[in-house]
């Protein structure tokens, strides 16, 4: 950059075509940076606990396996078809993958490097940030690392295939070696245990009856007409064609309806058509179906492609049975009058586990509701993602029983609201030894003796409680714990996984500071005690 005097103004050297050619360096250090701190809890997770790359190696190696044996199967048709006799259209017997063995091939990304983009990922938002791959890819702490080791970062679709490979039970494993690591550093005691729920939005948006039939309708006749690319005959009707094409303008109608006196008939009026004609679709295309089952049964291809044939079959079935259940669910509700049960509604044409979750005054949302457990030094040490909106007090016994699990710790204190009231569970934590249960509210104080209830004990755990809110504030905020981007529970529970993972090993980096800066303020006052008295010796002298 130049200034130039005359015209008072800076201007721009010519910019080099070579800004971004490799640059000569002879060292390349690792920046100071947060996510320095972070990646050198990480590897000293792992020197605790280097079972944990082993377990990340058999994920990896179960995954390769049923890649392989859906090769050998589809080899294994091929060279059917060029026997005199083929072999019969049901085709060969399916491999059992954990039958196989793995030989050459092409290296593998090794685990240590899944393990750690694994936990990289939790830390820079999980699946839902779209930047946490480019921020792994120009990480210069990270390729400090992986050169060290002899490693390098696979690409983009390979991480996230691998990293996804990693089951929950291994992930579950990584959190045991977090809490086995804070216990041998002495962060945490683990002798409280706080348990509370959060409203975690889906990837999923907020359904409508209507919207719902719109959609499911729509899904069942694409997925129909592309039926010949499996090589099966497609669903064309265009008598259904029409009737969606009425159902979405149908919908569309009670979208704008105005609210008015006779808000309440043109609104069931809209509703009876909407029925009527979806009803009528569901019907047409469920008369398609055995003619494609015949199809799909008399199939000869390759037995992946016929796998992936049989999938969109599955997919319009599966569609046709929640369309039913939206068209009786939209009957019972705007024509009957009558309640739908939450264990009978469809939320979500993509994600079949969220449910519509309310938590205190806050907004309504679609998605789940997980548990977490927290103990004394703010470590998460219990997670459970159930199905649909469970009842707190369903998850007290089970997270308690998970905790002790995990720490072979038994708390002192149990800290809880009145959302978790549950006598058996109660009864559970008395029997193994937990000395105080804080359940609070109305529902706490009817379950707790009154001598309990008004023991400074109770009353200091009552005022601990919001020690787990400020844990849900955190995590939503610093992780993006609030909301996900993979569908189902199992998907699901991996990425809140993920993130729990993530905070925790944020936790021993703050833990580990506040540490280090304690020990420095006492060895400083230590030091300045030393030179005052060795002062005062001379001045006495």
């Amino acid at each position: 950059m130049k200034y130039d005097g005359c015209m008072a103004r800076f201007y721009f050297m010519d910019i080099s075509c070579h800004s971004l050619a490799p640059l000569p360096c002879l060292f390349l250090d690792v920046a100071v940076s947060d996510f320095a701190s972070y990646l050198g809890v990480c590897l000293d997770l792992l020197r605790s606990a280097p079972h944990l790359i082993r377990l990340v190696d058999l994920d990896l190696d179960a995954h390769s396996k049923r890649k392989k044996a859906a090769r050998l199967t589809d080899a294994q048709w091929k060279e059917g078809q060029r026997e005199t006799l083929p072999l019969a259209q049901s085709g060969p017997e399916p491999i059992v993958p954990q039958s196989l063995s793995l030989a050459g091939g092409r290296p593998r990304t090794p685990a240590l490097v899944v393990l750690v983009c694994l936990l990289a990922r939790g830390y820079l938002g999980g699946f839902k940030s779209s930047d946490a791959d480019t921020l792994l890819a120009e990480s210069k702490t990270l390729a400090v690392f992986l050169a060290h080791n002899g490693l390098t970062l696979p690409g983009r679709s390979t991480m996230t295939e691998l990293t996804n490979a990693v089951t929950n039970e291994t992930r579950s494993a990584i959190l045991d070696a977090e809490v086995a690591l804070v216990l041998a550093e002495k962060l945490d005691d683990f002798k409280t245990l706080m348990q509370d729920s959060t409203a975690v939005e889906g990837n999923t948006e907020w359904p409508t009856d209507s919207r719902l039939a719109v959609a499911l309708l729509g899904r069942c006749l694409r997925v129909g007409r592309s039926l010949p690319k499996f090589e099966l005959p497609a669903i064309i009707s265009y008598v259904a064609e029409r009737f969606l094409d009425n159902v979405t303008e149908i919908d569309r109608k009670i979208d704008m309806l105005k609210s008015g006196k006779n808000l309440q008939s043109k609104r069931l009026r809209q509703y009876k058509k909407l029925l009527g004609r979806g009803r009528a679709a569901h019907g047409l295309i469920t008369n398609e179906l055995p003619r494609i089952h015949r199809a799909l049964a008399a199939l000869n291809v390759l037995p992946s492609r016929r796998a992936r044939a049989a999938r969109a079959v599955a997919q319009i079935e599966g569609d046709l049975e929640l369309l039913a259940r939206v068209l009786d669910n939209c009957k019972a509700r705007v024509v009957d009058k009558t309640k739908v049960d939450a264990k009978d509604k469809v939320v979500s044409t993509s994600d079949p586990d969220a449910a519509f979750i309310v938590k205190g005054q806050r907004d309504p949302l679609v998605g789940y509701k997980p548990q977490l457990a927290r103990s004394g030094g703010g470590f998460i040490t219990g997670l459970m993602v159930p199905r649909g909106n469970a009842a707190d007090s369903s998850s007290l016994a089970p997270m308690f029983e998970q905790v002790f699990a995990r720490t072979k710790v038994v708390p002192d204190r149990a800290i809880y609201d009145d959302g978790y009231a549950s006598a058996a569970g109660r009864d559970v934590l008395k029997a193994k030894g937990v000395k105080t249960i804080s359940i609070g509210g109305s529902k706490g104080r009817r379950l707790t003796p009154p001598s309990d209830w008004n023991s400074e004990a109770h009353k200091e755990a009552r005022n601990d409680r919001s020690a787990v809110e400020s844990l849900m504030s955190t995590v939503k905020q610093g992780f993006d714990f609030g909301e996900v981007a993979r569908r189902g529970v199992p998907a699901v529970t991996a990425e809140l996984l993920e993130k729990v993972l993530a905070y925790n090993l944020c936790r021993i980096v703050a833990l580990r500071a506040e540490r280090a800066r304690v020990s420095a303020a006492k060895a400083l006052a230590a030091a300045r005690k030393a030179s005052a008295r060795v002062a005062a010796q001379a001045i006495a002298a």
